[in-house]
């Protein structure tokens, strides 16, 4: 069964009195990509959290915020020295570069440096990160991977499900060609027959008849699409293999999947310019279609 790419999950714990808060959220990237998002006094166990990632997720981009404390609420500390600073430097600018002053110009260069960050200092009286408490926020964090693990699960079924129903749509486009083959051929026959004989009635000559049917094998050899149809069925048979083959919350199947689209289209195409038969071309656009259709599905899987 495959896994989705995008999810989320949250836990809330609490420690001697100080809360804390953990989301995950993922979307698809080509390999894993992990971005922690958490107060700064924290770089050592930034890094713990980084390890802990691939035990829950093989690929995606992965983002963790972790809130502490009053920071659930969004309060912070306005540093009004660093405030001041800002907003001199500012106005001295200003006074360089403009040549007429704007008479809004001090509360422009206010809320300029209101909207900054770091004159937001949020983690003004925070105590520092101790053992104990990097010890909750990853078993927090662990939590967190968890839901965020089954809820990939989850959308993964559904996923599934959706692949399992086009590739038996493929299949089924695949048959009729199969059936299709033997009547395109006859008909490529009748048509180059009833052509010659045209030509032969307008010039007066007789056809050679063991020459016409050497000109029609040959023709069928290079119109045959045998190979291609069967190497089709081959790689469904594959895929169905690989998607319904159990697998963890970090297998990735994602790539295998879209190597497999590959040469499902390049036989689909092969096919096609093989093809010389309009009932046979319109199955094989059907193909490639799905085969398009799936791979905008496979690049959610992991």
């Amino acid at each position: 069964m495959a896994y989705s790419m995008t999810g989320y999950g949250s836990a809330k714990s609490e420690i001697n009195g100080k809360s804390i808060e953990v989301q995950v959220k993922t979307l698809n990237n080509r390999g894993l990509d992990i971005h922690v998002n958490m107060p700064r006094q924290s770089g050592e166990l930034e890094i713990e959290l980084q390890k802990l990632v691939p035990k829950y997720i093989g690929r995606g981009r992965v983002d963790i915020l972790v809130i502490l404390g009053d920071d659930a609420q969004g309060k912070g500390v306005l540093n009004t020295e660093l405030l001041e600073k800002r907003a001199d430097a500012l106005d001295a600018v200003a006074d360089f570069r403009w040549f007429e002053r704007p008479a809004d110009m001090d509360r422009w260069v206010y809320e300029m440096c209101l909207k900054q960050r770091d004159i937001w200092d949020c983690d003004q009286g925070t105590a520092p990160i101790d053992d104990e408490l990097s010890e909750a926020i990853l078993s927090t964090a662990a939590e967190a991977l968890k839901k965020l693990a089954e809820a990939r699960r989850v959308e993964g079924e559904a996923l599934t499900a959706y692949l399992l129903g086009a590739l038996d749509q493929i299949d089924g486009y695949r048959k009729a060609a199969a059936q299709r083959d033997p009547e395109r051929i006859e008909n490529y026959r009748k048509q180059l027959q009833e052509r010659l004989d045209a030509l032969a009635a307008q010039q007066n000559f007789v056809l050679d008849a063991d020459r016409v049917a050497t000109e029609v094998a040959l023709m069928a050899d290079k119109m045959d699409v045998t190979e291609e149809l069967t190497r089709l069925a081959t790689h469904l048979t594959a895929m169905r293999a690989l998607i319904n083959t159990p697998v963890d919350s970090i297998t990735c199947i994602g790539k295998k999947l879209d190597f497999y689209l590959q040469e499902l289209n390049r036989e689909a195409t092969t096919t096609a310019s093989k093809s010389r038969d309009a009932d046979l071309t319109k199955l094989t656009i059907e193909i490639r279609t799905t085969i398009e259709s799936i791979r905008e599905q496979t690049a959610n899987i992991q």
